[in-house]
């Protein structure tokens, strides 16, 4: 799979831009946010070709692709406005949480700048799938 190749180091390129950002951050909050935008990168593709290679049994990507569930699928996770939803239905049960002080403000201030990098790679995602991924052999 070229494009899992390809997000995978668009991922970890930004992973290591992320660790080298945050410096004024915990060893294992670096690694957090890291893991998360590579999580990002992955996300949108896992919507997709991840549910119907388990539902299939298969890696394949011509037999997923012949799937009547991917088109439906790869429409939900290819659109950022979807993954914006989501986001801010995650961060406002946090909020919720935040206001019922049942977590700190130091647990949500994390939480939603994961959010955000989750967000940055899901973009980036999408962005490298118009530029590159769409123009190959994979589509």
């Amino acid at each position: 799979m070229g494009g899992l190749a390809t997000h995978l180091s668009a991922g970890i390129l930004g992973a290591i831009i992320i660790y080298f950002s945050f410096y004024k951050v915990t060893y294992k909050k670096k690694m957090l946010y890291g893991s998360l935008f590579v999580m990002g990168n992955i996300l949108p593709d896992l919507v997709d070709f991840g549910i119907l290679a388990i539902k299939t049994w298969t890696f394949n990507p011509v037999e997923i692709m012949k799937n009547p569930l991917f088109d439906t699928l790869a429409v939900f996770g290819h659109t950022f406005s979807n993954w914006l939803i989501i986001a801010l239905i995650f961060v406002s049960i946090f909020l919720f949480l935040y206001e019922t002080e049942k977590i700190s403000k130091k647990s949500l201030i994390t939480i939603i700048t994961g959010t955000i990098l989750v967000l940055i790679g899901i973009f980036i995602h999408l962005r490298i799938d118009v530029l590159i991924i769409e123009k190959s052999y994979w589509i």
